[in-house]
């Protein structure tokens, strides 16, 4: 079993929307487009994956770019936009090393990817990133959530399953260990493909400090330091305003439309 650097790559990219099943209901998908609606475009979508929103909104006429820290995500995500007839402009990029050609109206930070940031400077870049390619007045929204540490989690759990078309099995393992005063979820992931009841691959890809989480104030706190202003937050993709008691939130700030930069 070969232990390879925990990132987006490998076994954890080739079966990535397998695994992840249709998506076609999920909640995040009618509340962007919202507000992609209401804010305007043209629109980044920060860690976009294999282009779950992006093609999606693509296809719907939507001005849209894409972006990821993983080569493999994104060339997955390219192959996805050919099938699908659709050439939106990919990078890859880290979040807090933002440097594209255009500045944005909207940008998108969905699926709490932006946790991935656990040291609290690359966060505060990030989000001064974001603001800098966002044009005077354009909108972040981010969705974040809150991470409940259960002891039992230490533990492997099969966490997905799946058919090829082969007909071999893809099984997903996870467990994790929390670091609760410094708010760090460590991470385990362990892939399988399955023949004939046979294991015949198999990779684990592990981080420690993978990922982090804010309480609702503290999120908002860092918008506010990064410079943005109107800053609030919305519960679990609805228009209600999130309180302290969620554990699925939205933060948004706007860019000041008399900011220069």
């Amino acid at each position: 079993m070969p232990n390879a650097p925990y990132t987006y790559r490998g076994l954890i990219v080739e079966y990535w929307d397998l695994l992840r099943g249709d998506t076609s209901r999920w909640s995040s998908r009618p509340y962007f487009l919202d507000l992609i609606r209401k804010s305007g475009q043209p629109v980044l979508d920060v860690a976009c994956g294999t282009g779950r929103l992006l093609l999606d909104y693509a296809a719907e006429g939507i001005d849209i770019d894409g972006v990821d820290i993983s080569p493999e995500m994104i060339d997955l995500c390219r192959a996805n936009a050919r099938e699908a007839g659709l050439g939106p402009h990919l990078y890859v990029q880290a979040m807090q090393e933002l440097d594209l050609p255009r500045r944005y109206q909207t940008i998108l930070v969905p699926s709490s990817s932006f946790l991935h940031l656990t040291r609290p400077a690359d966060a505060l870049e990030a989000l001064r990133r974001f603001r800098t390619h966002l044009l005077p007045g354009g909108l972040l929204s981010m969705s974040l959530r809150i991470f409940e540490p259960d002891p039992a989690a230490a533990e492997w759990d099969l966490d997905g399953e799946a058919a090829r078309p082969d007909g071999s099995i893809v099984r997903r393992w996870f467990r994790c260990t929390y670091d609760v005063p410094r708010r760090l979820q460590n991470t385990d992931y362990r892939y399988e493909i399955i023949n004939d009841g046979q294991t015949v691959a198999s990779e684990r890809y592990t981080m420690d400090a993978d990922l982090t989480w804010y309480p609702l104030g503290d999120a908002l706190d860092l918008l506010s330091e990064a410079g943005f202003v109107n800053v609030h937050a919305q519960s679990d993709f609805t228009e209600e305003p999130a309180t302290d008691e969620d554990t699925s939130f939205i933060v948004l700030g706007t860019k000041s439309p008399d900011a220069s930069r």
